[in-house]
């Protein structure tokens, strides 16, 4: 049932993403809303399920975006996997590894996004982006996952307990 709840939850944070978010830009970054909530859905669910969260909100990112398709599908299942992979060395994921997890998040992010629009012709000076976008984005990433978080526990229910592996 948990990764069914996320489907209308998803597709209403990627039509925010492409729609409203942009005109909330601050200095070339804007948060991103959907990689936030498969962040904060994959730090309590099981791996299947946080992949099935990453594989609806990439699709409904790539499906309201410019950038090519497959580019947020495949950042997002990558993502689920670092966060399953350290999940499995910790013994929790508490505010410190969730602040490492944005950034890498946020850094996975950017990296596809900027190899699918370099490879698309589009490519800009990677200082640029790290200056103008990356490091703004990063900022709205860090302010905005612990509501994120606090609003996915609260709608989701309780994962089904996980084994460490």
């Amino acid at each position: 049932m948990g990764s069914w709840v996320g489907v209308p939850l998803l597709i209403l944070a990627a039509a925010l993403q492409v729609t409203i978010v942009p005109q909330f830009r601050w200095q070339g970054g804007e948060p991103d809303l959907v990689m936030l909530i498969v962040l904060a859905y994959a730090r309590r669910a099981t791996l299947e399920q946080g992949i099935t969260w990453a594989f609806i909100g990439g699709l409904a990112t790539d499906l309201l975006s410019t950038t090519p398709t497959g580019t947020h599908i495949l950042s997002l299942i990558v993502l689920v996997f670092v966060v399953d992979r350290l999940r499995a060395q910790l013994a929790e994921l508490g505010p410190i590894s969730t602040a490492i997890l944005v950034v890498i998040g946020t850094l996975i992010e950017f990296f596809f996004a900027y190899l699918a629009n370099a490879l698309s012709g589009y490519g800009l000076p990677p200082l640029n982006v790290l200056l103008y976008n990356l490091v703004p984005t990063l900022a709205y990433n860090f302010v905005l996952i612990w509501p994120v978080g606090w609003f996915v526990r609260r709608i989701t229910p309780a994962p089904a307990a996980f084994q460490v592996r």
